[in-house]
């Protein structure tokens, strides 16, 4: 008998019905956006601003007076919390509210994470005046964003008393927390796990990803399983995790820095599967796709084993940020080892980059190793931004 299975949905290209086809006759969706692949659910609506408006809580609610869900999912952040709510409700098996928080709120989850592993030294900011005092005890450089965002959203960063006086002419908001700023590289590390299952990926930000703010390029490449970096990276997500109420299924998407002297401190950590070009990274390579994956193993689906042996290639991407004035994007670059490519057609016209996944375009190489790749990647972003066109009549 198929079960009822509730899916508050964001990603316009999910395709439900061929990720949980066992329980495609028991599916009901409210997405974000519009999906094209929905025949056969059992409920389905699109719903504007799904991810800012209580709707689908509601809905759900009224549904579940007539019927009994098995479990209830998303693969949005945004709506990880509420999902947990609805779980509660419900009374279906999941993470919890408390757990959701932990991964959401940035200076909960760094309270709950420093009993475990290093974070930079952070404080959460009720009023103008507790930035005066952070800055006080930490000095400039100083990290300024919200509790709850993702993707370098809102982000600024306080160099000096000039760039203090221009944030202070700013609206203030009740969400902001303040961090030291970390100098070194920045690596994420991308995982799913389950009883009985895991899987662990790690790579390095080939910039900062708050550089894209600013007109820097974004990408990111994988190390090998066995570089001693990614040994270490994957023990640190292990002592992380053992600090929070981790749910029995789930994904997760760690950033970590990693200082000149190779100390690693946490930047963050979300229960979800990482976003931009990653899942397109760990399909090349590991051919997994980390969101059916995490979807299947929580509505209690069978999935194939995780990789065991090492990865006969690693891949890279890079992407192209948006200059902030009408442009081409440049055709496919001409290298045997762009293995995909991809421009973005729904961007608008002179559009600059609102966050670390704003792209013009993106490619992906492959190479034997992280060293080739990293160089390949240096030589397509090269090529890409020599041959970006002007945008004329």
């Amino acid at each position: 008998m198929v079960g009822n299975i509730a899916v508050v949905n964001y990603g316009r290209l999910n395709d439900y019905a061929a990720m949980l086809p066992e329980h495609t006759a028991g599916l009901h969706v409210f997405s974000h956006n519009e999906l094209e692949a929905t025949a056969g659910f059992a409920h389905y609506e699109y719903v504007p601003d799904c991810e800012f408006v209580p709707y689908a809580e509601l809905r759900l609610r009224e549904l579940a007076r007539d019927r009994v869900f098995d479990h209830v999912i998303t693969d949005n952040e945004y709506d990880l919390e509420r999902v947990a709510r609805i779980r509660a409700h419900l009374g279906v098996p999941g993470q919890s509210p408390e757990s959701a928080l932990s991964f959401r709120d940035k200076v909960v989850m760094k309270e709950v994470a420093g009993k475990r592993v290093r974070t930079p030294r952070f404080a959460g900011l009720g009023t103008f005046a507790d930035l005066l005092d952070f800055i006080g005890d930490v000095g400039y450089p100083v990290v300024v964003k919200p509790r709850k965002q993702g993707g370098s959203r809102d982000i600024t960063v306080l160099r000096d008393n000039r760039d203090l006086t221009a944030f202070s002419r700013r609206h203030w908001r009740d969400d902001l927390m303040a961090e030291e700023f970390v100098e070194g590289e920045v690596h994420h590390v991308d995982a799913v796990f389950a009883d009985g299952y895991r899987f662990v990926a790690c790579s390095r930000y080939l910039r900062s990803c708050l550089g894209v703010l600013s007109g820097e390029n974004n990408g990111s490449l994988q190390l090998h399983p066995d570089d001693p970096v990614a040994i270490e990276l994957t023990a640190f997500l292990d002592d992380c995790l053992a600090a929070f109420d981790a749910p029995a299924v789930s994904a997760y998407h760690l950033e970590v820095f990693r200082t000149p002297s190779g100390e690693l401190l946490l930047c963050e950590i979300a229960s979800r599967v990482g976003g931009a070009r990653i899942p397109a990274l760990t399909r090349a390579t590991y051919g997994l796709d980390p969101l059916t994956v995490w979807l299947r193993l929580s509505t209690g689906l069978p999935v194939a084993d995780a990789p065991s042996g090492p990865p006969a290639r690693l891949h890279g991407a890079v992407a192209i940020v948006p200059p902030g004035h009408a442009v081409r994007a440049p055709g496919r670059p001409p290298f045997p080892w762009v293995t995909e490519y991809e421009v973005n057609t729904a961007l608008a016209a002179g559009a600059v980059a609102q966050n670390s996944t704003s792209h013009l375009c993106w490619a992906m190489v492959e190479g034997r190793d992280t060293a080739e790749v990293e160089l390949r990647l240096w030589e397509t972003e090269t090529w890409l931004t020599a041959n970006v066109g002007a945008d004329t009549p």
